[in-house]
């Protein structure tokens, strides 16, 4: 009789909100829209070379540190994205929520990530989110990448978890607005015109390893950062855009850019970003035969519209 075998079609995903870094804490959430996984365990091992009197490479090898990185992507679902809003940047106890990239480091929700199939499950606790990626198309739904570092996985039991049926957030369900920097989000929506955006949220953060342990021990706050990449089709509107950059021959442009989701009931979605184009783009691109721009912003702060930062996600309910 063959050996039973492990199947792919059975995998989920579950997670702990833990109430303290690395606490280990068993999975209450079930998780919904999940669509990729990669959970890479971290091993750092050096060889000792000593004088032995002969030509070997080694005779003793010693672990440095240990530690474990996770992938998790999946679509954005208006009923589960604020677990990763919240690893992402800090808990809102407010409703509906609203998260922005603070000007003083704050405490965000760490995971114990839980990913496998029954009798073959591993979980990375400590999970520190680093990036947050974000990619919109009208003809799509809206699809996340988040990373993360942690602790070692380590073999854990999956817990009986129903996900809930998830609202899922459309390209469809997008509006795009376009301002100058000291103008406030959402000014003006582009009514009519065709786009792609993958905007990366990056944080900085990352786990920290000291004498007496090999595991990570915490982690570490950094800077704020990230890029939104648009690709617009050119339409009147957005060749105004284009000829603004074209005569920034002294300061490169900056803009506040809405991508802002509605779905059914109360679901919404709101993503406003700052930042400057540092890069004139090509002049024509093409999109299925439609001609378009491609512009590439790095993030900057912004102190419009009560902004104060260079992320902020707002109206988060379902």
């Amino acid at each position: 009789m063959p050996a039973a075998l492990y199947n792919r079609f059975l995998e989920e995903v579950q997670i702990a909100q833990e109430a303290a870094w690395g606490d280990a804490a068993a999975p209450t959430i079930g998780l919904a829209g999940i669509t990729e996984v990669v959970m890479s365990p971290k091993v750092e091992s050096i060889l000792l070379k000593d004088k032995r009197a002969n030509s070997m490479p080694g005779h003793v090898a010693a672990v440095r540190k240990i530690w474990g990185e996770a992938t998790v992507s999946g679509y954005v679902t208006y009923t589960q994205i604020q677990y990763f809003l919240n690893a992402m940047f800090a808990v809102d106890a407010a409703t509906p929520f609203t998260y922005i990239a603070a000007l003083t480091p704050a405490a965000p929700t760490t995971f114990n990530l839980l990913y496998g199939q029954p009798n073959l499950c591993y979980a990375m606790a400590g999970a520190v989110m680093d990036s947050l990626t974000f990619h919109y198309d009208a003809m799509q739904p809206i699809t996340f990448d988040a990373h993360f570092t942690g602790k070692l996985p380590v073999a854990l039991a999956r817990v009986a978890l129903t996900p809930p049926t998830p609202i899922v957030a459309l390209g469809a369900h997008t509006v795009l607005s376009i301002d100058t920097i000291a103008t406030a989000h959402g000014t003006t929506p582009l009514a009519l015109t065709g786009f792609k955006a993958e905007a990366a949220i990056t944080n900085s953060r990352h786990v920290t390893h000291h004498v007496g342990t090999l595991n990570p021990d915490n982690y570490g706050h950094g800077q704020w950062g990230g890029t939104l990449k648009l690709t617009v089709e050119a339409t009147a509107a957005t060749k105004a855009y284009l000829t603004s950059m074209l005569a920034a021959t002294a300061d490169p442009i900056g803009h506040n850019v809405r991508l802002s989701s509605t779905g059914s009931g109360t679901s919404n979605l709101t993503l406003d970003f700052s930042g400057y184009l540092l890069e004139v783009p090509q002049l024509f691109t093409d999109e299925e035969g439609v001609t378009t721009f491609e512009l590439n912003y790095e993030a900057a702060y912004s102190a419009q519209g009560a902004q104060l930062t260079c992320w902020k996600l707002s109206n988060v309910a379902s």
